[in-house]
């Protein structure tokens, strides 16, 4: 629609087995008078791939309607080369006001993966939805259903207002994975939900996924320059936060106050995994006003702590640097991990061996040595260092003339019993005692302690 004119903007609609924009083709929908703008919806079979391409639907300076949508759905989504996708509500331009209406929702619906990468002539590749300077109206929604989700090197998802309005949500659910990764963490890239309004506040974000990544700077943040920040909320099994990664709500600047939205991360089977000196940090902070909430749920939370206020490790904050902090909480199972454990002695005890027994003949004894854990650590909790003794297997050598290692005992020991040889015979002594031998004797009893009455004549004859 042209300025000065009134009506509602049309539709485009295509409708393929595949479709690809490139080298600096676009698509636009929009309106400069008074009307709402069209639809733009692309339907593929198989893949959608701009590259350097773009696909708006505006309500330009001058229009007074609301924008319209952009709906894909593919099998897969690739955006690269500075390809975008957006709803904008724009500024005043030349002799014509600022747009007023609201900036139309970006809505993707793909079975496999969703690409967006890189840059070209300095513009990244982004999906956004934008009110501008002077406006007035909310921002657009982003949507995205996909079965992955990758962000790379500078590329971003953008709901901002910067007019009279409320900024857009985002909301990302991927089946098998979400990933956001720069090429360092200078990069500004991720998901952003922006609120530069006097009177607006920041959109939500909401992601859904098994495993979400983030890594070299990639970023999850609500902000909002005086209102309150938006709201944060992931659900998953998994939370990798690598290399300066962020998931932050902040409110307020120096000249207007405002407080921290909250952050929920809900993994009740899952972890939470980070590198302590990587400075990767889940922030709820505001600048006058209230601190926001934190609030986490996982089964365990690895690499990074609670602080009250931000450091140079991996942290997570709420807090307000003229206001009132906010909470948070941490959520994991209750386990004790010193339950049950008993602290190990420092110095070993003194020991004895009670009695020895022989390894194959007479010579070899058996002792018992005190060596310490060897390659297990001093305590169970404890770390294993550089100085652990290591313990190898040994073989029993029936041949031991000295012992190999000193005797720990402080106390002496007991004198070598008498060593017990196993009764192979026996033989009655002179007094009638039966005595047992370790052999058996070599002449023939005599026969006449068979007889009772020989042996009634041999007592009376010990007798007499």
């Amino acid at each position: 629609m042209q300025t000065g004119t009134e009506g509602n903007g049309g539709n485009i609609t295509i409708d393929s087995g595949s479709f690809s924009l490139r080298d600096g083709a676009f698509l636009t929908a929009s309106t400069s008078g008074l009307g709402n703008a069209g639809n733009v919806t692309v339907s593929a079979k198989n893949a959608v791939d701009l590259a350097d391409a773009h696909i708006f639907s505006t309500v330009e300076a001058g229009g007074v309607g609301k924008g319209g949508n952009i709906d894909i759905n593919a099998a897969t989504l690739s955006l690269i080369d500075g390809a975008q996708l957006q709803t904008i509500t724009r500024e005043a331009f030349n002799t014509q006001p600022a747009g007023r209406g609201d900036a139309g929702n970006v809505n993707v619906n793909v079975t496999g993966i969703v690409d967006i990468a890189g840059e070209k002539n300095g513009l990244f590749s982004t999906i956004f939805s934008r009110v501008e300077t002077g406006t007035v109206g909310n921002g657009g929604n982003i949507t995205i259903d996909s079965g992955s989700f990758s962000l790379r090197d500078g590329a971003q998802l953008t709901a901002s207002t910067f007019g009279q309005g409320n900024a857009g949500t985002i909301k990302v659910n991927a089946a098998d994975f979400f990933n956001i990764s720069g090429k360092s963490s200078n990069f500004n890239l991720g998901l952003f939900v922006n609120s530069q309004s006097q009177t607006g506040t920041a959109g939500d974000i909401l992601v859904t996924s098994p495993r979400v990544t983030l890594d070299n700077g990639g970023r999850l943040n609500a902000l909002s320059a005086s209102g309150n920040g938006g709201d944060i909320n992931l659900q998953t099994d998994l939370l990798l936060l690598r290399r300066g990664a962020q998931i932050s709500t902040t409110a307020g600047t120096a000249q207007a106050g405002g407080n921290g939205g909250n952050i929920n991360i809900d993994a009740p089977s899952g972890f939470i995994v980070a590198v302590p000196s990587e400075n990767s940090d889940i922030t709820a902070n505001a600048y006058t006003g209230n601190g926001g909430r934190v609030d986490i749920q996982a089964f365990g939370i690895y690499g990074i702590q609670k602080s009250q206020f931000p450091t140079s490790l991996s942290d997570i904050t709420a807090s307000s640097e003229f206001g009132v902090n906010g909470t948070v909480e941490l959520n994991t199972p209750d386990i004790d991990p010193n339950s049950g454990l008993v602290n190990l002695p420092t110095v070993p005890v003194d020991t004895q061996v009670a009695q020895t027994c022989t390894a194959g003949n007479a010579v070899a004894k058996s002792s018992f040595t005190i060596t310490g854990r060897g390659g297990l650590p001093p305590l169970p909790g404890d770390a294993l260092n550089t100085d652990a003794v290591q313990v190898d297997l040994v073989t029993l050598n029936p041949e031991v003339s000295k012992p190999s290692t000193t005797a720990v005992s402080t106390n002496p020991t007991s004198p070598i019993p008498t060593r017990i040889v196993e009764a192979t015979g026996w033989v009655i002594a002179a007094n009638g005692d039966v005595i047992l031998t370790s052999s058996a004797p070599t002449l023939t009893p005599h026969s006449s302690w068979q007889s009772p009455a020989d042996c009634r004549a041999f007592n009376q004859h010990q007798g007499g």
